[in-house]
Protein backbone atom coordinates (compact mmCIF):
# COMPACT_ATOMS: atom_id res chain seq x y z
CA UNK A 1 0.00 0.00 0.00
CA UNK A 2 1.23 3.50 -0.90
CA UNK A 3 1.41 6.65 1.19
CA UNK A 4 -0.57 9.33 -0.68
CA UNK A 5 -4.26 10.11 -0.11
CA UNK A 6 -6.24 11.63 -2.98
CA UNK A 7 -9.34 13.63 -2.03
CA UNK A 8 -11.64 14.50 -4.96
CA UNK A 9 -14.01 17.39 -4.25
CA UNK A 10 -15.04 18.57 -7.72
CA UNK A 11 -16.08 17.00 -11.05
CA UNK A 12 -13.21 15.20 -12.72
CA UNK A 13 -12.18 12.24 -14.83
CA UNK A 14 -9.84 9.44 -13.78
CA UNK A 15 -8.02 7.13 -16.16
CA UNK A 16 -5.04 4.79 -16.05
CA UNK A 17 -2.18 4.28 -18.44
CA UNK A 18 1.12 2.52 -17.81
CA UNK A 19 0.53 2.31 -14.05
CA UNK A 20 -0.14 6.06 -13.82
CA UNK A 21 -3.39 7.59 -12.61
CA UNK A 22 -4.43 10.53 -14.78
CA UNK A 23 -6.61 13.15 -13.08
CA UNK A 24 -8.36 15.71 -15.27
CA UNK A 25 -10.77 18.50 -14.28
CA UNK A 26 -11.80 21.70 -16.03
CA UNK A 27 -8.70 23.54 -14.81
CA UNK A 28 -6.25 20.87 -13.65
CA UNK A 29 -4.38 17.89 -15.04
CA UNK A 30 -2.08 15.79 -12.88
CA UNK A 31 -0.47 12.37 -13.02
CA UNK A 32 0.19 10.16 -9.98
CA UNK A 33 1.91 6.75 -9.87
CA UNK A 34 -0.75 4.30 -8.68
CA UNK A 35 1.79 2.56 -6.45
CA UNK A 36 2.08 5.81 -4.45
CA UNK A 37 -1.63 5.85 -3.59
CA UNK A 38 -3.06 4.43 -0.40
CA UNK A 39 -6.61 5.82 -0.57
CA UNK A 40 -8.87 7.78 -2.90
CA UNK A 41 -11.88 9.57 -1.39
CA UNK A 42 -14.71 10.56 -3.74
CA UNK A 43 -16.25 13.62 -2.07
CA UNK A 44 -18.35 14.30 -5.16
CA UNK A 45 -20.58 12.03 -7.20
CA UNK A 46 -19.39 13.65 -10.43
CA UNK A 47 -16.28 11.55 -10.97
CA UNK A 48 -15.88 9.58 -14.18
CA UNK A 49 -13.79 6.42 -13.95
CA UNK A 50 -13.61 3.12 -15.79
CA UNK A 51 -13.55 -0.50 -14.74
CA UNK A 52 -9.87 -0.46 -15.63
CA UNK A 53 -9.26 2.18 -12.95
CA UNK A 54 -11.10 0.06 -10.37
CA UNK A 55 -9.13 -3.03 -11.37
CA UNK A 56 -5.83 -1.17 -10.97
CA UNK A 57 -6.92 0.16 -7.58
CA UNK A 58 -7.70 -3.39 -6.44
CA UNK A 59 -4.44 -4.78 -7.80
CA UNK A 60 -2.41 -2.08 -6.06
CA UNK A 61 -4.27 -2.16 -2.74
CA UNK A 62 -5.72 1.33 -3.14
CA UNK A 63 -8.77 1.87 -0.94
CA UNK A 64 -11.59 3.69 -2.76
CA UNK A 65 -14.06 5.43 -0.45
CA UNK A 66 -17.30 6.93 -1.74
CA UNK A 67 -19.38 9.60 -0.02
CA UNK A 68 -23.14 10.14 0.13
CA UNK A 69 -25.19 13.27 -0.64
CA UNK A 70 -24.11 14.71 2.72
CA UNK A 71 -20.43 14.16 1.85
CA UNK A 72 -20.02 11.49 4.52
CA UNK A 73 -18.23 8.21 3.70
CA UNK A 74 -20.82 5.66 2.61
CA UNK A 75 -18.96 2.84 0.87
CA UNK A 76 -15.58 1.19 0.37
CA UNK A 77 -14.20 -0.70 -2.61
CA UNK A 78 -11.45 -3.26 -2.08
CA UNK A 79 -10.40 -6.66 -3.47
CA UNK A 80 -12.08 -9.50 -1.63
CA UNK A 81 -10.25 -12.73 -2.41
CA UNK A 82 -6.59 -11.72 -2.67
CA UNK A 83 -5.35 -13.87 0.22
CA UNK A 84 -3.89 -17.19 -0.95
CA UNK A 85 -5.16 -18.98 2.16
CA UNK A 86 -8.53 -17.27 2.37
CA UNK A 87 -10.56 -20.44 2.99
CA UNK A 88 -8.12 -21.75 5.60
CA UNK A 89 -8.06 -18.49 7.57
CA UNK A 90 -11.84 -18.10 7.33
CA UNK A 91 -12.42 -21.58 8.79
CA UNK A 92 -9.96 -20.87 11.60
CA UNK A 93 -11.77 -17.62 12.35
CA UNK A 94 -15.22 -19.20 12.44
CA UNK A 95 -14.05 -22.03 14.71
CA UNK A 96 -12.20 -19.75 17.18
CA UNK A 97 -13.08 -20.59 20.79
CA UNK A 98 -15.05 -18.20 22.97
CA UNK A 99 -12.26 -17.99 25.61
CA UNK A 100 -9.80 -16.93 22.90
CA UNK A 101 -12.15 -14.30 21.49
CA UNK A 102 -12.82 -12.96 24.99
CA UNK A 103 -9.10 -12.63 25.64
CA UNK A 104 -8.62 -10.82 22.32
CA UNK A 105 -11.48 -8.44 23.14
CA UNK A 106 -9.99 -7.81 26.58
CA UNK A 107 -6.71 -6.78 24.93
CA UNK A 108 -8.53 -4.52 22.45
CA UNK A 109 -10.52 -2.78 25.19
CA UNK A 110 -7.47 -2.34 27.39
CA UNK A 111 -5.50 -0.71 24.58
CA UNK A 112 -8.41 1.51 23.62
CA UNK A 113 -8.71 2.83 27.17
CA UNK A 114 -4.95 3.28 27.47
CA UNK A 115 -5.00 5.28 24.22
CA UNK A 116 -7.90 7.37 25.50
CA UNK A 117 -5.93 8.11 28.65
CA UNK A 118 -2.86 9.05 26.59
CA UNK A 119 -4.95 11.42 24.44
CA UNK A 120 -6.20 13.22 27.55
CA UNK A 121 -2.66 13.45 28.93
CA UNK A 122 -1.40 14.85 25.61
CA UNK A 123 -4.05 17.57 25.93
CA UNK A 124 -2.99 18.32 29.51
CA UNK A 125 -6.04 16.69 31.11
CA UNK A 126 -5.49 14.62 34.25
CA UNK A 127 -7.48 11.37 34.32
CA UNK A 128 -7.80 7.98 35.99
CA UNK A 129 -8.55 5.90 32.91
CA UNK A 130 -5.33 3.95 33.29
CA UNK A 131 -6.71 2.65 36.59
CA UNK A 132 -9.85 1.40 34.85
CA UNK A 133 -7.68 -0.67 32.50
CA UNK A 134 -6.57 -2.79 35.45
CA UNK A 135 -10.19 -3.84 36.03
CA UNK A 136 -10.96 -4.95 32.46
CA UNK A 137 -11.71 -8.66 32.63
CA UNK A 138 -11.76 -11.34 29.95
CA UNK A 139 -14.44 -10.35 27.43
CA UNK A 140 -14.86 -7.08 29.35
CA UNK A 141 -17.68 -8.84 31.18
CA UNK A 142 -18.57 -5.83 33.36
CA UNK A 143 -18.31 -3.33 30.50
CA UNK A 144 -15.38 -1.22 31.72
CA UNK A 145 -15.21 0.15 28.16
CA UNK A 146 -18.50 2.00 28.60
CA UNK A 147 -17.52 3.30 32.03
CA UNK A 148 -14.25 4.65 30.66
CA UNK A 149 -16.08 6.23 27.71
CA UNK A 150 -18.39 8.22 30.00
CA UNK A 151 -15.44 9.74 31.82
CA UNK A 152 -13.44 10.20 28.62
CA UNK A 153 -16.00 12.17 26.63
CA UNK A 154 -16.81 14.42 29.57
CA UNK A 155 -13.15 15.24 30.11
CA UNK A 156 -12.41 15.62 26.41
CA UNK A 157 -15.35 17.73 25.22
CA UNK A 158 -17.27 18.75 28.34
CA UNK A 159 -21.06 18.84 27.94
CA UNK A 160 -21.16 16.48 25.00
CA UNK A 161 -23.01 13.40 23.83
CA UNK A 162 -22.17 11.04 20.99
CA UNK A 163 -25.87 10.73 20.18
CA UNK A 164 -26.20 14.23 18.71
CA UNK A 165 -25.48 13.78 14.98
CA UNK A 166 -25.98 17.50 14.32
CA UNK A 167 -23.10 18.47 16.59
CA UNK A 168 -20.04 19.53 14.59
CA UNK A 169 -17.77 17.50 16.87
CA UNK A 170 -19.75 14.36 16.11
CA UNK A 171 -19.70 15.14 12.40
CA UNK A 172 -15.92 15.38 12.53
CA UNK A 173 -15.57 12.22 14.63
CA UNK A 174 -17.87 10.23 12.37
CA UNK A 175 -16.04 11.36 9.24
CA UNK A 176 -12.64 10.45 10.66
CA UNK A 177 -13.87 7.10 11.97
CA UNK A 178 -15.40 6.23 8.59
CA UNK A 179 -12.13 6.87 6.78
CA UNK A 180 -10.14 4.70 9.18
CA UNK A 181 -12.87 2.05 9.10
CA UNK A 182 -12.62 1.77 5.33
CA UNK A 183 -8.89 1.12 5.52
CA UNK A 184 -9.36 -1.39 8.33
CA UNK A 185 -11.98 -3.25 6.28
CA UNK A 186 -9.62 -3.51 3.34
CA UNK A 187 -6.83 -5.00 5.47
CA UNK A 188 -9.09 -7.36 7.40
CA UNK A 189 -10.17 -8.88 4.10
CA UNK A 190 -6.62 -8.89 2.71
CA UNK A 191 -5.57 -11.00 5.71
CA UNK A 192 -8.12 -13.65 4.73
CA UNK A 193 -10.55 -12.81 7.54
CA UNK A 194 -14.32 -12.54 7.18
CA UNK A 195 -15.35 -9.01 8.25
CA UNK A 196 -18.90 -10.03 9.22
CA UNK A 197 -17.83 -12.36 12.06
CA UNK A 198 -16.63 -10.31 15.00
CA UNK A 199 -14.80 -11.29 18.15
CA UNK A 200 -17.21 -9.15 20.18
CA UNK A 201 -19.63 -7.26 17.93
CA UNK A 202 -22.37 -9.61 16.76
CA UNK A 203 -24.93 -7.54 14.88
CA UNK A 204 -26.47 -9.69 12.15
CA UNK A 205 -27.24 -6.55 10.15
CA UNK A 206 -23.62 -5.39 10.22
CA UNK A 207 -21.30 -6.86 7.59
CA UNK A 208 -18.26 -5.30 9.32
CA UNK A 209 -18.49 -6.59 12.90
CA UNK A 210 -14.83 -7.63 12.97
CA UNK A 211 -13.76 -4.29 11.49
CA UNK A 212 -15.63 -2.45 14.25
CA UNK A 213 -13.94 -4.66 16.85
CA UNK A 214 -10.46 -3.85 15.59
CA UNK A 215 -11.26 -0.16 15.07
CA UNK A 216 -11.53 0.52 18.79
CA UNK A 217 -7.86 1.24 19.66
CA UNK A 218 -7.64 3.52 16.60
CA UNK A 219 -10.54 5.78 17.50
CA UNK A 220 -8.55 7.87 20.05
CA UNK A 221 -6.21 8.98 17.23
CA UNK A 222 -9.21 10.52 15.45
CA UNK A 223 -10.45 11.94 18.76
CA UNK A 224 -7.15 13.73 19.32
CA UNK A 225 -7.15 15.24 15.85
CA UNK A 226 -10.74 16.45 16.26
CA UNK A 227 -9.87 17.96 19.64
CA UNK A 228 -7.02 19.88 18.02
CA UNK A 229 -9.18 21.30 15.22
CA UNK A 230 -10.80 24.71 15.65
CA UNK A 231 -14.49 23.90 15.22
CA UNK A 232 -15.88 26.78 17.28
CA UNK A 233 -17.17 28.74 14.27
CA UNK A 234 -18.19 25.73 12.20
CA UNK A 235 -21.64 24.25 11.68
CA UNK A 236 -20.52 21.80 9.02
CA UNK A 237 -17.31 20.20 7.77
CA UNK A 238 -15.42 22.17 5.14
CA UNK A 239 -13.19 20.53 2.51
CA UNK A 240 -10.17 21.79 4.46
CA UNK A 241 -11.37 20.17 7.69
CA UNK A 242 -12.14 16.92 5.88
CA UNK A 243 -8.69 16.93 4.35
CA UNK A 244 -7.16 17.21 7.82
CA UNK A 245 -9.34 14.39 9.10
CA UNK A 246 -8.32 12.16 6.20
CA UNK A 247 -4.69 12.87 7.05
CA UNK A 248 -5.15 11.07 10.38
CA UNK A 249 -4.17 7.97 8.40
CA UNK A 250 -0.67 9.42 8.13
CA UNK A 251 -0.31 10.01 11.88
CA UNK A 252 2.19 7.76 13.62
CA UNK A 253 1.45 5.28 16.36
CA UNK A 254 3.87 3.36 18.55
CA UNK A 255 3.66 -0.11 17.08
CA UNK A 256 5.96 -2.61 18.79
CA UNK A 257 8.33 0.22 19.69
CA UNK A 258 8.42 1.80 16.22
CA UNK A 259 6.77 4.96 14.86
CA UNK A 260 4.43 3.62 12.17
CA UNK A 261 1.63 5.39 10.29
CA UNK A 262 -1.94 4.30 10.95
CA UNK A 263 -2.09 3.14 7.34
CA UNK A 264 0.60 0.59 8.12
CA UNK A 265 -0.77 -0.13 11.59
CA UNK A 266 -4.07 -1.44 10.26
CA UNK A 267 -2.14 -3.83 8.04
CA UNK A 268 -0.04 -5.10 10.96
CA UNK A 269 -3.09 -5.38 13.22
CA UNK A 270 -5.04 -7.44 10.69
CA UNK A 271 -2.15 -9.79 9.97
CA UNK A 272 -1.49 -10.26 13.70
CA UNK A 273 -5.16 -11.04 14.32
CA UNK A 274 -5.06 -13.77 11.69
CA UNK A 275 -1.92 -15.14 13.34
CA UNK A 276 -3.55 -14.91 16.77
CA UNK A 277 -6.54 -16.97 15.64
CA UNK A 278 -4.37 -19.46 13.79
CA UNK A 279 -2.06 -20.10 16.74
CA UNK A 280 -4.76 -19.64 19.39
CA UNK A 281 -2.66 -17.17 21.38
CA UNK A 282 -4.11 -13.73 22.16
CA UNK A 283 -0.65 -12.46 23.12
CA UNK A 284 0.32 -12.42 19.42
CA UNK A 285 -2.08 -9.56 18.73
CA UNK A 286 -0.32 -6.28 17.84
CA UNK A 287 -2.19 -3.08 18.69
CA UNK A 288 -1.24 0.60 18.21
CA UNK A 289 -0.18 2.70 21.18
CA UNK A 290 -0.97 6.42 21.25
CA UNK A 291 2.42 7.99 21.89
CA UNK A 292 2.47 11.78 21.58
CA UNK A 293 6.24 11.81 21.05
CA UNK A 294 5.77 9.76 17.87
CA UNK A 295 2.45 11.16 16.65
CA UNK A 296 3.70 13.78 14.16
CA UNK A 297 0.23 15.32 13.77
CA UNK A 298 1.37 18.17 11.56
CA UNK A 299 -1.16 20.99 11.44
CA UNK A 300 -4.06 19.45 13.39
CA UNK A 301 -4.75 22.67 15.22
Amino acid sequence: MGWRILQLTKPCKLSVKQKQLFYESDDTKITIPIEDLSAVVLETGFVQLTGHVLAEFATNDVVLITCDAYHLPSGTFFPFHDNSRYSEVAHIQISASEPLKKRVWQSVVQQKILNQSAVLCALGIDNVLSEIVKRVQSGDSDNREAHAAQLYWRLLFGDFTRRDDANIINKALNYGYAIVRGCMARNIVASGLLPCFGIHHDNQLNQFNLVDDMMEPLRPFVDYCVAKLDLSECSDLTPKLKSKLISVLLCNANMNGEAISLLKCVEIMSASLAKTLRQKDYRLLSLPVFDFSMLDVGDFK
